[in-house]
């Protein structure tokens, strides 16, 4: 991103809009843009985004998921920014997977963005939770990191959102996560598996719905806005990521260059996938249940979250771990109900 900088730099463009130094050159819509105009691009763009699909209405509270990456970060404060505008509230929800080092720096990045915006914070200690850490249930399970770690993560992120009354859970995925998988799983003719990577999927009872702000948005113009809004991120990457070699990277280079020679070719790939969702939705098997454990809806008779911790830990821990979720949601809500209130009273001027 610094290169990136460097070179418009030595150019000496100038914004579109004003006469500030320009920091990027966003070819699709003919724009050079500073560092202020461009945040404000960007965050267009989402509000944009969320009114073309409905992902979010107004008066709804909306679950962020932050990782303390730079995508989910980026997303937690355009939410907090457009929310005022469009009328919804903006909680945070991080899951600390006891992954060593990575995941201390990551819940601290969380922690500070966080009170940073001033936005709710809803901390899950996976080892406080089932008393295992990520490290300890993958050796327990005999099951791939990113597998376990992903399911954990759906499991948790959708019971936090139940407690706390949410209406829908937003993620940091942006346009060149989806559309690599989009053409792997058309390849693959996994037409179901394309009709889960959309906008935004719809709630029901039990399980509630996930929207992606920025799925216009590209990677580069994600790790863009972190840089230029000073946003705390985790600079490491986790220690079970595996890179290179993967038909996702390769499709993603494609797709890159496709974009080099025609801009917007990826904005205009991610719409018209959008219009033909139904379809791929129509393709999707297995009719779904309820856990006999939880009561989490499943294609099968338990939940895959359950299913895990019998394997690796000898017992269904859904139900437990509701339970003390929903114990931690209270007290947090009560928590930062209290903070801001003393924010308030301390904020009153004598005589006002």
């Amino acid at each position: 991103m610094t290169n990136h900088l460097a070179e418009v730099g030595r150019g000496s463009l100038r914004c579109s809009l004003c006469e500030e130094p320009a920091v990027t050159l966003v070819r699709y819509a003919k724009l050079r843009l500073c560092r202020k105009h461009f945040a404000e691009f960007v965050r267009r763009r989402v509000i944009k985004t969320i009114e073309r699909y409905r992902l979010i209405k107004s008066g709804w509270k909306v679950l962020v998921a932050v990782s303390g990456g730079k995508d989910s970060s980026a997303l937690l404060h355009i939410l907090s920014e457009v929310s005022r505008q469009l009328n919804f509230e903006v909680v945070a929800v991080h899951i600390d997977l006891g992954i060593g080092e990575y995941s201390r720096k990551a819940r601290e990045v969380v922690e500070k963005l966080c009170g940073i915006l001033g936005v709710q914070l809803v901390v899950l200690d996976l080892k406080d939770l089932i008393g295992a850490s990520l490290p300890e249930l993958v050796t327990r399970s005999r099951r791939p990191a990113c597998s376990v770690c992903g399911l954990v993560k759906r499991y948790l992120i959708n019971s936090a959102a139940l407690e706390l009354g949410a209406n829908a859970i937003a993620l940091g995925h942006h346009m060149d996560d989806l559309l690599p998988y989009v053409v792997k799983n058309f390849i693959t003719q996994d037409l179901g598996g394309i009709g889960k990577l959309g906008p935004g999927t719809e709630s029901e009872e039990g399980l509630i719905g996930r929207v992606r702000p920025l799925y216009e948005i590209s990677e580069r113009e994600v790790a863009l806005y972190a840089y230029v809004q000073g946003l705390p991120v985790v600079e490491s990457s986790c220690p079970y990521t595996v890179r290179g070699g993967s038909i996702e990277e390769e499709v993603r280079r494609f797709l890159n260059s496709l974009e080099e020679g025609s801009p917007g070719i990826k904005i205009a790939f991610a719409r018209a996938l959008a219009k033909n969702l139904d379809f791929y939705k129509s393709r999707l098997l297995g009719q779904v249940g309820r856990c006999r454990y939880c009561g989490t809806p499943t294609s099968a008779e338990v939940c895959a979250f359950c299913r895990l911790t019998e394997r690796g830990l000898g017992k269904p821990m859904g139900p437990a771990v509701r339970a003390k979720i929903r114990e931690i949601v209270e007290r947090g809500v009560k928590g930062f109900s209290k903070a801001v209130k003393n924010d308030r009273a301390s904020s009153h001027k004598p005589g006002e």
